[in-house]
């Protein structure tokens, strides 16, 4: 028979058997003794049966009061554990952040807010999930991540929000053999005279590239196709050929190791984005990070609405 009990009832009775006392219960619950008495009486309504035994020096249980107790303490202390934890999730005390993104992304964007983030906040667990972007809304789909970072732009389905983090240029590189490209710059047109490394097409911005070029009358045909980019900087260092970088995301151009060509007309501009899905509360885990990162929980439209 399924009992309509409170609570409540419930946790007055076990602090009632654990003291021993109605008076010491009441002050132990900070209520008086009257209402402990009345919430016990209520529970033996509801049990039907004695639970207590009254003595002048006190009161202890019943049989059926003290298999009660045995039970029920054991489901005081889960409760009072999951109250616990939650109240350090929402402290940030515990908690686990999943986040994708591919390898580019996550050494020269992601690195320096995860450090920060790590010294904020140390017993929150990060997990980093090294994906293309494909793969990596796959996970966010799925429910294995909580966002993932990616190369703009995306096919945004109607579950997703994408929020754009930082402006980023794809500019076409070359090493010390190709110096003196990046001096007086090429046409898009002349590209194909050059040996051209670049990303394989499962990749979100090698898609990107080919489109543009494509629009521009270009059909790009590399040389040499790779699922890494920090192999593509390698090999245009040894004078490979010439490829596409992220201007802001490659160091070997602040460094003179790599140099720059221009071409005509540039790569339109896009954005590093940060994706989640729509309607799913945001884990204070997460909350955390995109208030380190300056981001809104959710994207604005035109008129600074969410």
């Amino acid at each position: 028979m399924k009992m309509d009990v409170s609570l409540d009832l419930y946790r007055i009775f076990c602090m009632v058997v654990r003291t021993g006392n109605m008076s010491a219960a009441a002050r132990e619950l900070f209520i008086s003794q009257p209402a402990v008495s009345m919430s016990i009486r209520q529970l033996e309504d509801r049990m039907g049966g004695p639970l207590l035994v009254r003595t002048a020096k006190g009161v202890y249980p019943t049989a059926e009061g003290k298999l009660l107790y045995t039970y029920l303490e054991r489901a005081m202390g889960l409760i009072q554990a999951a109250e616990e934890k939650y109240n350090q999730m929402i402290h940030m005390e515990m908690g686990e952040l999943k986040i994708s993104a591919n390898d580019t992304l996550i050494a020269n964007f992601l690195l320096y807010y995860l450090e920060q983030y790590h010294k904020k906040y140390p017993d929150i667990t990060i997990r980093i999930t090294n994906k293309t972007t494909e793969e990596s809304l796959r996970l966010l789909r799925s429910g294995a991540v909580d966002m993932c970072f990616v190369n703009l732009p995306i096919a945004e389905g109607e579950d997703l929000e994408v929020i754009p983090c930082m402006e980023i240029h794809d500019v076409l590189v070359g090493g010390e053999k190709y110096r003196r490209l990046s001096e007086k710059g090429i046409r898009l047109k002349e590209l194909p005279q050059y040996p051209l490394m670049m990303l394989e097409e499962v990749s979100n911005s090698r898609r990107y590239i080919s489109r543009y070029a494509e629009e521009n009358g270009v059909v790009l045909s590399p040389i040499l196709e790779i699922g890494s980019l920090d192999l593509l900087i390698d090999f245009a260092k040894i004078n490979l050929g010439v490829t596409y970088v992220i201007r802001e995301l490659t160091r070997e151009l602040e460094e003179g190791k790599l140099y720059e060509i221009p071409v005509v007309p540039p790569v339109p501009k896009r954005s590093i984005g940060m994706v989640r899905l729509k309607n799913v509360a945001v884990p204070h885990a997460l909350r955390g990070f995109l208030e380190l990162m300056g981001l809104p929980e959710h994207p604005l439209d035109g008129n600074g609405r969410k």
